[in-house]
């Protein structure tokens, strides 16, 4: 594991090359985002994503995964069902603290499609959007639990610290089936009240 100091420059540009380095060779890395520090690999990588998923000790049939796309536009590339209605309310949230799940699209490899879902998040986070835009592909992500950074660390092949951030979880919207069955499925960071424009178009709105 190669441990990168970003507390002083952000983003460090040979940490950044590293870390994209690693992507591109199928490794997995720790890197902070908005919300709390996570694992991430690139999203072809099948190889990488079962390391992933054994690191995270997750069953892919079993758990939602959540992908990082560099933009707003580029969702209508991995996932399908995002009508007109859905793209403004996607627009009003986005970039924030929201994992939206949606049915994945033709884009989205095989070894994500076990549950049929997939979560999406799009943010500023000044080294998330580094590693986007140097990647040129989605990155599968999953947090690391409070208080396990380290832990983690020790197995990854990068890590950029940036040190202690506030963890915090996303808000979690169900759109899979669609605007008119919009469910939030878990209130976190981002708030609730950005939907109330787009309430009166869902049958179902629960929280959980």
């Amino acid at each position: 594991m190669a441990r990168w100091d970003l507390s002083g420059v952000i983003p460090h540009k040979r940490a950044i090359s590293q870390a994209l380095q690693a992507l591109r060779t199928g490794e997995l890395i720790l890197y902070p985002t908005d919300t709390t520090y996570a694992i991430a690999c690139a999203v072809s990588h099948r190889t990488a994503f079962n390391a992933l998923c054994q690191l995270r000790g997750v069953h892919p049939e079993k758990s939602l995964f959540s992908l990082f796309l560099p933009s707003i536009g580029s969702i209508g590339q991995y996932a399908l069902g995002v009508d007109t209605p859905t793209y403004r309310l996607l627009k009003r949230i986005w970039p924030g603290p929201y994992t939206i799940i949606l049915r994945p699209g033709p884009a989205i490899p095989r070894h994500l499609w076990h549950r049929r879902t997939v979560g999406f998040r799009v943010t500023t986070h000044v080294i998330v959007q580094a590693l986007l835009e140097g990647l040129g592909e989605p990155m599968v992500t999953a947090s690391v639990p409070e208080g396990q950074i380290h832990a983690y660390a020790q197995r990854v092949a990068e890590f950029l610290d940036i040190g202690p951030i506030l963890f915090q979880q996303t808000t979690v919207i169900d759109l899979s089936g669609g605007l008119g069955r919009m469910r939030v499925l878990r209130v976190g960071a981002g708030p609730i009240g950005e939907l109330e424009p787009f309430l009166s178009l869902s049958e179902s709105f629960q929280e959980a």
